[in-house]
């Protein structure tokens, strides 16, 4: 989708804290955070990219039983615990409050994640078919 410059606009009225920036040191520990999330988990990291101001995961799971808020939860919950101890910084908010909810609909939405959207982000990126 395409900027909408109203709704950033509308988003940053209500914050209760300021931006987040992931400058290129946090973006590493993203990208490691999230390889070593999945590692110790037996999930499968397709794909992470990273931005200035957001990061995108494509992770697959093979327990039924986890849901994708689980899933999801977890990353935000050790990823903000890796950069809190990395950076020193106790007690940030470093991830919205609830995030996208969004996931792969399909076979061709993953192709077009992993070949097109995904590599377009600004910043740190690895993906399981380049290593």
């Amino acid at each position: 989708m395409p900027p909408d410059p109203e709704m950033a606009g509308r988003y940053e009225r209500h914050a209760r804290s300021q931006p987040v920036r992931f400058e290129p040191d946090v973006q590493r520990i993203l990208v490691e955070g999230a390889r070593d999330i999945c590692q110790r988990r037996d999930w499968r990291l397709h794909q992470v990219a990273t931005d200035p101001t957001h990061v995108h995961l494509i992770v697959s799971w093979r327990d039924d039983a986890l849901s994708w808020k689980h899933v999801h939860d977890t990353f935000k919950r050790l990823l903000g615990m890796m950069l809190a101890k990395r950076t020193g910084e106790r007690g940030r908010r470093w991830f919205v409050r609830k995030g996208s909810r969004r996931r792969v609909r399909d076979r061709e939405h993953f192709e077009h994640l992993m070949t097109q959207y995904l590599p377009r982000h600004r910043g740190l990126a690895w993906s399981e078919r380049e290593g």
